[in-house]
């Protein structure tokens, strides 16, 4: 249950932020497509600087600085590239060759 908090719901997270974020900005500035990755590197760099602050005391273990900034940074930033590949998958032209066409 824990990984499935850690893990798939930032994932999913992600995912509907970057699709959601390229489809919304089709036409518009890539700035914008930046903003999510930018983001998340800042919500990530700012919670590890506070558990580094908490793990030089002598309350926090080494697990707390791992799983709670790490493992949802990283299940984000997955589900941003993923939701970014999906929304190329579906939104990028398709080459359609002719099988008779003596190529």
């Amino acid at each position: 249950m824990i990984l499935l908090i850690l893990t798939l719901i930032p994932l999913a997270g992600g995912f509907l932020l970057e699709f959601l974020v390229c489809q919304f900005t089709r036409k518009g500035s890539r700035l914008w497509k930046l903003l999510p990755p930018v983001g998340t590197a800042a919500v990530a760099a700012a919670i590890t600087a506070y558990r580094l602050h908490l793990w030089e005391s002598d309350n926090s273990p080494v697990t707390q600085l791992l799983f709670i900034p790490g493992l949802p940074a990283l299940g984000f930033f997955v589900g941003l590239f993923l939701g970014w590949k999906l929304y190329r998958w579906l939104w990028k032209p398709k080459i359609v060759r002719d099988k008779k066409g003596g190529k």
